[in-house]
C-alpha cells in the first residue's frame, strides 16, 4: 500500500510538471514568435526596433529564470521523495517522524515561492533528523553534515 502511494505521489509529481513545463514553452514560444514575426518590420524604425530588442532580453532571461526554477524544482522533488521514504518505512524515532514531517510540508510550500526562497528552504531542509539516529541505512543523499 506505501509503495502504490509513493508511486501515486511521484506520478502526480510527474504529471504537475508536464504542465508546468508546457505552459513553460508556450510562453517561451510566443515571446520568439513576437521576436521573429516583427523582427524584419521593425527595420528602420528605431523605436519599434527597441521592442522588438526588448522581447528578446525577455525571453532569454526568462529562459535562464526558468531553468534555475525547474533545477531548484527537481532538487525539492527529490529531497521530497526521501523524505517521503524515510516517512513511509517508519524507520525514524517520534521526534525525527515530526522533523521530517516539518520538512515535508516547507518543501511543498517552497514549490510556490520565489527561485531564492526556494534555495533557501532547500538548504534549511536538507539535513538529517538531529534528534536521534536514522541508523543511515536509509543513504540519504541530501544529509548536510555541519559538524
Amino acid at each position: 500500500m506505501k509503495i502504490i502511494a509513493l508511486l501515486v505521489l511521484a506520478n502526480l509529481g510527474f504529471v504537475l510538471s508536464e504542465s508546468l513545463a508546457e505552459m513553460d514553452r508556450l510562453a517561451t514560444w510566443r515571446l520568439h514568435n513576437i521576436s521573429n514575426k516583427y523582427k524584419y518590420l521593425s527595420t528602420g524604425n528605431p523605436e519599434f526596433y527597441q521592442w522588438i530588442e526588448r522581447v528578446n532580453t525577455v525571453a532569454d532571461e526568462f529562459n535562464h529564470y526558468n531553468k534555475h526554477r525547474q533545477r531548484l524544482e527537481d532538487q525539492i522533488t527529490e529531497r521530497l521523495i526521501t523524505i517521503r521514504s524515510i516517512i513511509a518505512i517508519r524507520n525514524a524515532s517520534k521526534r525525527c517522524l515530526r522533523f521530517y514531517l516539518n520538512q515535508e510540508a516547507e518543501l511543498e510550500s517552497a514549490y510556490k515561492s520565489s527561485n531564492e526562497r526556494k534555495q533557501q528552504v532547500l538548504y534549511q531542509n536538507s539535513v538529517r533528523c538531529p534528534h536521534g539516529l536514522d541508523d543511515g541505512r536509509l543513504g540519504d543523499p541530501y544529509f548536510v553534515d555541519y559538524l
